[in-house]
């Protein structure tokens, strides 16, 4: 089996379309990170325009990939097993606009951070590559969002949530385990936005405020599934 850390970067939030591209070939071996293959970038025309925020995070505007070959062109090859990212649904959607049938088993490690951290200020990459890895983030953190540096931050990251996890007895120790893992923690058990933010789920239930506010997301049609599934749980609807 092959693993992936995989990120890209795109045209926006609204049907995107890959800008850049970039990944490792990793193992994960007696629950550390071991990269089999140093991070690769290769940029890809759009097809459409890039937004204006887009441009912000990656700059990367319309005349630097006019030349480079279409996004459709992106393959990814079919014995990847395993896809690891920082909100690697949004990726994976990414590589679908791009025309990639193949679907790996996704392992996010935005979910793991969430699970493991709940009452952290900010999920976010950078901010948890600040909250692990001081020294190397103070250096290196002002080449965020170019998809080859999200690569090596990813790495660092899933190898501190992976020694935090083992830390709480959830033993990781291979890339199935890892996987087994991520789908356990894309369950939240705290609220990562809204007035509730860094709540617990289970505790907003328990009152009528609270549990008002998770039936009211449960008929947001935006609603992330595996949130809904934690509502429901909390509530008592399953």
């Amino acid at each position: 089996m092959t693993t992936y850390i995989l990120d890209t970067e795109t045209t926006g939030l609204v049907e995107p379309h890959m800008t850049e591209a970039a990944y490792s070939i990793v193992e994960i071996n007696n629950g550390k990170v071991d990269v089999l293959q140093n991070p690769r970038a290769k940029r890809f025309n759009p097809l459409k325009e890039i937004s204006l925020g887009s441009m912000a995070i990656s700059h990367i505007c319309d005349e630097d990939v006019a030349d480079e070959p279409p996004h459709t062109d992106f393959r990814l090859p079919n014995n990847v097993e395993y896809l690891i990212g920082h909100n690697i649904d949004f990726d994976m959607a990414v590589l679908k606009n791009a025309g990639v049938s193949h679907t790996p088993k996704l392992i996010c490690t935005n979910a793991m951070a969430n699970f493991l951290l709940p009452t952290l200020e900010s999920h976010k990459l950078v901010s948890l590559l600040y909250h692990f890895h001081r020294d190397i983030a103070r250096v290196q953190a002002k080449n965020a969002h170019a998809a080859i540096a999200d690569i090596y931050f990813t790495q660092l990251v899933l190898g501190s949530l992976i020694d935090l996890a083992n830390s709480q007895c959830h033993e990781i120790s291979n890339v199935e385990s890892l996987y087994n893992f991520s789908q356990i923690a894309r369950i939240p058990t705290h609220l990562s936005f809204g007035k509730h933010k860094g709540e617990a789920i289970a505790d907003l239930a328990t009152h009528s405020d609270g549990a008002g506010y998770l039936k009211w997301l449960l008929k947001q049609d935006t609603v992330d599934p595996y949130l809904a599934e934690a509502c429901e749980q909390a509530l008592g609807l399953v």
